[in-house]
């Protein structure tokens, strides 16, 4: 006589730390439900657990499969559910891939989810990952001269949700503490970059900071390095930004290596222009430029490219205690006699008042005629 087999269905038992099967089904205030172990059981991902997860990406549309751990059976859902989750499971997961990844020195890429004044922070499923602001890469470090760090920590939130390569540098299995750096996952391509530069050779690099005294340039994201003030043009520099902004690319001259300490330059990319002045200019000469800026004993005025003259105060031609913004404007072109015209000290002197009174000489003769 034939027998049926009956089918027999295992119910789970409903454990602190048991795994089970769940099914998304909804969202429902404060988490997300779901039918755990073939509808034994409902459960519910808890909302702070489910933001988490969201934020790296993890699917929880309804219908998906997934396995949980039974967090706490003495503790209930506001709504009588059981309380699951599926982090504690995949944080172990996350670990051993941690684990492999700095036995295998391996270069990775991470999207940061927070930032404070000590660098950014990597949530992967409740466990934190850090990168000091030491360890970002020039173009993401967030360079304040002030050092303000209202300032430091508006740009490092710019950082969040852009995708950084990193190489781990630092475990903490007991604190299960993570510390990453941008900088040494761009370790090989800088000393390749290094080793291939050249004294002399032009290159592209890209401005990552800009100070007082100069522009700090990167190249390949990995090689920073600054372009003195006085390397930027063979002129006086009144304002940086008229030669560039953070973000903007520039080409930069090579001038020295040595000890892998780079020397950089823009204006040497061009001739030097006071090997053209003393050729263009000659004392006597009137010219026209525009003025530049004012000084406590005078103005400068543009002369040729970048380089300025200066009418001193008594050469202005103006009454004394006259208001020297009320007569000369910033912007202005005016028009003066070259007086001074020193190559070596890179000195041009010019005079209104000079020019006024070879123009009164030439009065009484023109009179005569």
């Amino acid at each position: 006589m034939a027998t049926t087999k009956e089918m027999v269905f295992e119910i789970p038992q409903i454990k602190e730390g048991n795994k089970v099967e769940g099914v998304v089904l909804k969202k429902v205030n404060n988490g997300v439900l779901l039918e755990c172990a073939n509808g034994a059981f409902s459960g519910v991902i808890l909302s702070k657990e489910v933001k988490n997860l969201e934020r790296n990406d993890f699917d929880l549309n309804p219908w998906t499969k997934l396995e949980v751990e039974i967090v706490n059976t003495s503790i209930r859902h506001e709504e009588g559910y059981y309380i699951v989750s599926v982090s504690q499971l995949l944080q172990r997961d996350v670990w051993i891939d941690v684990m492999a990844k700095f036995k295998e020195d391996k270069i990775f890429t991470v999207k940061p989810t927070e930032a404070n004044l000590g660098g950014l922070l990597v949530d992967m499923y409740g466990i934190k990952w850090f990168i000091p602001l030491s360890q970002l890469a020039p173009l993401h470090y967030p360079r304040v001269e002030d050092g303000d760090q209202e300032a430091i920590f508006e740009k490092l939130l710019e950082l969040i949700g852009e995708e950084i390569q990193v190489r781990i540098i630092t475990i903490d299995e007991d604190d299960k503490r993570i510390v990453l750096s941008e900088r040494e996952a761009l370790k090989e391509n800088k000393e390749k970059l290094l080793e291939d530069m050249e004294v002399g050779k032009v290159y592209t690099w890209v401005i990552s900071g800009q100070s007082s005294y100069g522009f700090f340039v990167t190249i390949d994201q990995c090689v920073e390095w600054l372009v003195h003030i006085s390397e930027i043009t063979y002129g006086h520099v009144n304002n940086i930004d008229r030669f560039g902004n953070v973000g903007d690319p520039m080409e930069v001259k090579v001038i020295g290596l040595e000890n892998g300490k780079i020397s950089l330059s823009c204006k040497q990319m061009k001739p030097d222009p006071w090997s053209v002045i003393p050729r263009e200019y000659k004392i006597g000469d009137v010219i026209e430029g525009q003025v530049i800026r004012f000084v406590p004993y005078g103005v400068f005025v543009k002369v040729y490219d970048d380089i300025n003259g200066l009418i001193h105060l008594s050469e202005l031609g103006i009454d004394r205690g006259a208001d020297l913004k009320e007569v000369v404007k910033l912007g202005q072109m005016i028009k003066a006699q070259v007086i001074l015209l020193d190559p070596r000290a890179r000195k041009i002197g010019l005079s209104i008042k000079a020019m006024q009174k070879s123009a009164e000489k030439a009065a009484p003769a023109t009179a005569k005629k």
